[in-house]
């Protein structure tokens, strides 16, 4: 069983367009060890050494990645760094690598509309705004809840469906009903502007800072922080399952098994 890198690399654009993602984002293809074909591929959140191990064990031809290995141009490929020893031994054991970050939280289907999904949410639509240059389109989306919940009620079926092994955090109080949702998976700072001003009650994401929290709270928007990890762990599993559909059974896809969360919780 086995597929060519032409149609695997066809599928993966389909899933992700290359022109959704931000100017900023480096996605598409990081290694390219330039094979005719795959017979296995490893969908993980982000490349790291244990996920390396992983993908060597099963014997995995690529590795599809949500966060990029290449974020940033390299001078030179070091392996004193630790990006550099990752380049240095996905190459050595033949692994192609491909990103699909920002196009993935932007399309349809994607990591926003997945959360959503797993929420229940209703009327669910684009996170925009009006500019005098026209409509401003944000990765996230709006939606509402068919029946409104708690603060602490959101926060339980966040921490539910995200599989979560701490709470989260939150801007507001826990008994404030909560009808209007907008979501931005992973960090999504820049964008609590635009959810006050599409009238969300409550807005789901990772990763929001001090002034960004506070700034929520003097406007009457609370605030969901489910950690960058914890909203975006569910990426393996939904990309794997849209590249099972596009590739029809040619090749094997597997979700990776590494948890790749940075922190612990005592």
């Amino acid at each position: 069983m086995a597929i060519s890198c032409t149609d695997l690399l066809a599928g993966l654009r389909a899933i992700a367009p290359r022109e959704l993602e931000e100017d900023w984002d480096n996605g598409g293809l990081q290694i390219n060890m330039a094979k005719k074909s795959a017979e296995k591929v490893l969908v993980c959140l982000e490349i790291t050494e244990k996920v390396i191990d992983e993908a060597v064990d099963l014997g995995a031809d690529y590795i599809v990645t949500h966060h990029p290995l290449l974020f940033h141009k390299l001078d030179v490929i070091d392996g004193a760094t630790v990006t550099g020893a990752y380049v240095i031994r996905l190459i050595r054991h033949g692994i192609t690598v491909y990103s699909a970050h920002t196009s993935f939280d932007h399309v349809f289907g994607g990591n926003n509309d997945y959360l959503a999904d797993l929420l229940h949410l209703k009327k669910v639509h684009r996170l925009k705004v009006w500019t005098p240059l026209g409509d401003k389109e944000y990765a996230g989306r709006v939606g509402t809840l068919l029946q409104p919940l708690s603060l602490r009620e959101v926060g339980e079926k966040v921490e539910e469906v995200l599989g979560l092994s701490s709470k989260v955090r939150m801007v507001g109080d826990p008994e404030r009903m909560i009808k209007t949702i907008g979501i931005c998976t992973g960090a999504g700072g820049d964008s609590l502007d635009a959810a006050i001003r599409n009238g969300c009650d409550l807005f789901i994401t990772g990763d929001v800072r001090h002034h960004e929290a506070q700034m929520a709270k003097e406007t009457g928007l609370c605030i969901i922080d489910a950690g960058h990890y914890g909203t975006e762990s569910i990426f393996a599993r939904n990309f794997a399952d849209k590249l099972r559909k596009a590739t029809d059974g040619m090749v094997e896809i597997i979700e990776s098994g590494v948890v790749v969360d940075p922190f612990t919780i005592d």
